[in-house]
């Protein structure tokens, strides 16, 4: 959790303002969205909105490195206004000092007090081994709540145990077996050989899950806190719950777990004893580079981006015929809409050249209503009928008329031309007239 100060508010309707705005231009447009086509700025940096869960709105940054909650000061008040949750990917690539100093020190510093209370962490160790023989009988520990599970693989092969349960818990996994599934397979096999781990043996993961009651247990309520005792909270982990030689006590010990007698494993010991986290905390990428990259949306970004908008448009539609005049012309409509929305926040509103005026008969009931310019000339303002007031007939030469008109006018007319064109294809479409492809 962060911490917030009285400047707090003004960031967080600055998100809300942002998210109504991406949302009403979706809807103007009568297109289909989700959350994450939603792009939000805080300073220098671009997010992905995800969702709103527990009163918080979380979003991602486009590198996926971490997320971010930011919730109303009003609701759930128990708990602090951020959240932030560092991801595999940051932590691995980046690594956690350098996620945290720009998150703590750069993009959060001027609406935080510097505090960071912890709320969960995961403490684990990747090591090539085989724990694949490890069964939940092999475990001495006061927790009773295990969890095995093994749907791949082979029968005899354990490749995912739970011992324990929030908060306080062990995972022992098949790492390898996990990636096969991931599109972090190249990421990790790469921290893999960098870190002297042989990708071609087994390599499983020893991971503790320690939620905030367990960590104030032992006196860790901030994350500096965490990262000052995470060798001794690993080791002390490891002995509380212990993977036994069951060959080192007897069967009715085992029958009246009394496993506590038994011996840990000659692996589980070397685990514990030869574990150090100092040398990952070292992991520290340039501060200014990673905000430069963060910060960057390239063009090859963009075509995929765009690219992954037709295809879904596709996929909702399989009718649909996407012609390439199609896409350039509802290409220039967007492009359009999107210049004339960053006038509307970055320069002032045109003053209109003309006051309304109202006007009443004899008895005060209202007749008409007419502009009087800036000249002082009176004029009637002209009712222009949308498309889907014209009749078939009107319709047909409204869209021969601006289709003609696109050859004679210059770009800028192209452009606004363009766009009645796509309104009035949609409306001729409704009406099965014609084939708009």
């Amino acid at each position: 959790f962060v911490e917030t100060n009285g400047n707090y508010d003004d960031v967080f309707l600055d998100i809300l303002d942002q998210l109504d705005t991406k949302e009403a231009v979706f809807q103007r447009q009568e297109i289909d969205f989700s959350n994450k086509d939603i792009f939000i700025k805080i300073g220098d940096a671009t997010f992905q909105y995800l969702n709103k869960a527990e009163g918080y709105y979380w979003l991602r940054d486009i590198s996926g490195y971490f997320k971010i909650g930011f919730k109303d000061k009003n609701t759930n008040m128990k708990l602090h206004d951020i959240q932030v949750q560092l991801q595999g990917i940051g932590i691995y690539t980046v690594g956690l000092k350098a996620l945290l100093s720009f998150i703590n020190d750069n993009l959060l510093k001027e609406i935080t007090t510097g505090l960071h209370p912890i709320t969960r962490a995961d403490i684990n160790c990747f090591i090539n081994y085989d724990f694949s023989f490890v069964d939940k009988t092999m475990f001495a520990t006061r927790k009773k709540v295990y969890k095995s599970i093994s749907d791949t693989g082979s029968a005899n092969k354990t490749q995912t145990i739970y011992v324990g349960k929030a908060p306080f818990m062990l995972r022992l996994y098949d790492k390898k077996l996990e990636l096969e599934k991931s599109n972090k397979k190249d990421m990790m096999e790469e921290y893999f050989l960098n870190n002297d781990l042989d990708i071609e043996k087994p390599i499983f993961n020893v991971e503790f899950e320690m939620h905030r009651t367990h960590l104030k247990a032992y006196g860790i309520t901030t994350i500096e806190d965490l990262f000052s005792n995470a060798n001794s909270l690993f080791k002390k982990a490891m002995e509380d719950i212990r993977l036994i030689d069951k060959d080192t006590i007897t069967q009715a010990d085992i029958k009246n777990n009394s496993k506590s007698r038994a011996k840990a494993l000659f692996i589980w010991d070397f685990i514990k004893d030869n574990f150090n986290i100092d040398s990952f905390l070292q992991l520290n990428f340039p501060l200014k580079r990673l905000k430069r990259e963060m910060s960057i949306y390239t063009y090859n970004n963009f075509i995929k981006d765009f690219t992954t908008l037709l295809n879904k448009a596709k996929a909702k539609n399989k009718d649909l015929e996407l012609s390439s005049d199609y896409v350039y012309l509802l290409a220039k409509h967007f492009l359009d809409d999107v210049i004339i929305e960053q006038k509307e926040f970055t320069s002032e509103k045109p003053k209109k050249r003309y006051a309304d005026v109202v006007c009443f008969d004899k008895d005060g009931n209202e007749t008409d209503k007419q502009r009087k310019l800036d000249s002082g000339e009176t004029i009637k303002p002209v009712r222009v009928l949308s498309f889907k007031e014209c009749n078939d007939e009107i319709l047909c030469r409204q869209i021969e008329n601006l289709e003609n008109s696109l050859y004679f006018e210059d770009d800028a007319n192209k452009i606004e031309i363009s766009k009645k064109l796509i309104i009035a294809y949609e409306e001729r479409k409704k009406r099965g007239l014609g084939n708009d492809s």
